[in-house]
């Protein structure tokens, strides 16, 4: 009798006391555990802390923005180029990228004919609707087309200037067997030459987003840009393996000329690789910091065949290139570009212009080495 009179004294002060809600305003959720909150501050909980991880990009800064504002694609409508086009729609672009789809014809071409102006733009029309069919879950990146008339390397250079491409894409020529170097005069080493912004050869048909790439640096400001430019054409959680390879050419022709031993060879090996190691950690400690994962990749000998060794080793799917504004010597270049299997970007950093077309002003750059 006393416990029932308990149980009904209990739920009459229920009934009466109204619950607290969780937050002045809003009424407690049946079944639900109160939780206090003063008005205008934060939740008590216990054992939780408020601060969270360092963010990995500045604040405000949207993860979209990461990718790039300006590309143009190169197409002449053959199959190379069709696959630039292709691997352009699978850059990360940024939030209103603007994908410019140039096409060049000959000066002398005639209006009328099978491979005259009517048709190429009849063909780019098709190529750009396309685009725009492949990029309808992306609305804001505006896709446009360029047909233009003269020698295509001086009309790729102008354009780029005039919108301040961040990349040109274009395709590389089917590979020759025996593989050789490109010849300096073909169109891809005119347009890495005279084109001043970082160049995209194309060379396999394009199936995923990069996710086996590899930078090869020197550990100047360059190379440093050339890095920077692959992590933001790779998805963060992609690991990029990063290569510097030490010449030994001359000390190696040195040793060879006084028949020195194999102790001297491998005396030599040992110390250059142990201080380039050191070198390439400092040089990737402020990448590491953010979180991202690279690999050290240390190799000696010779540059060009170091490179290539060890993209094809590491079956990578693309091989990244710094050079400087200047002329740089073409041996190097022309050699991976034709021997490669692999997508190979030129990456070449110059002073932006004074306004973007689009209104924007441009970013900071670093002088030159």
């Amino acid at each position: 009798m006393c416990m029932r009179a308990s149980r009904d004294a209990t739920a009459r002060d229920a009934v009466q006391r109204p619950s607290r809600p969780c937050v002045r305003g809003v009424p407690a959720r049946p079944g639900r555990p109160r939780r206090e909150v003063e008005e205008g501050g934060s939740e008590m909980r216990p054992n939780v802390s408020s601060r969270s991880s360092l963010p990995l990009l500045p604040a405000g800064l949207l993860r979209a923005q990461r990718g790039l504002k300006r590309v143009v694609v190169g197409l002449n409508f053959s199959l190379p180029s069709e696959f630039a086009l292709a691997r352009a729609l699978r850059l990360p672009l940024a939030q209103g990228a603007a994908l410019s789809v140039l096409h060049v014809s000959p000066p002398l071409d005639g209006h009328h004919g099978p491979d005259g102006t009517l048709a190429g733009e009849r063909c780019l029309r098709r190529a750009v609707t396309s685009a725009c069919r492949r990029l309808r879950q992306r609305p804001d990146v505006d896709v446009r087309e360029e047909l233009r008339t003269g020698d295509a390397p001086r009309v790729a250079a102008e354009l780029v200037k005039e919108q301040g491409a961040e990349v040109l894409v274009v395709g590389r020529p089917s590979m020759k067997y025996p593989a050789e170097s490109l010849p300096d005069a073909c169109m891809v080493m005119r347009l890495v030459r005279e084109v001043d912004t970082s160049v995209l050869v194309v060379v396999p048909h394009p199936v995923r987003v990069y996710h086996r790439p590899l930078v090869a640096v020197s550990f100047s400001r360059e190379s440093r840009r050339a890095l920077e430019l692959t992590l933001r054409l790779c998805p963060s959680s992609t690991p990029v393996e990063v290569l510097h390879v030490a010449d030994t050419c001359e000390e190696e022709a040195a040793l060879r000329q006084r028949h020195a031993p194999l102790e001297d060879w491998l005396r030599l090996r040992q110390e250059r690789e142990g201080a380039a190691r050191i070198a390439l950690g400092r040089f990737l400690a402020p990448y590491r910091e953010t979180g991202r994962e690279l690999g050290i990749r240390v190799r000696t000998g010779a540059p060009q065949e170091g490179i290539l060794a060890e993209s094809l080793e590491r079956d990578s799917d693309l091989l990244t290139l710094g050079m400087s504004s200047a002329p740089p010597g073409p041996a190097l270049i022309q050699r991976v570009l034709g021997h490669s299997r692999c997508d190979v970007l030129i990456s070449r950093h110059v002073a932006p212009s004074a306004v973007l077309p689009d209104g924007e002003p441009p970013s900071r750059s670093v002088p030159n080495d």
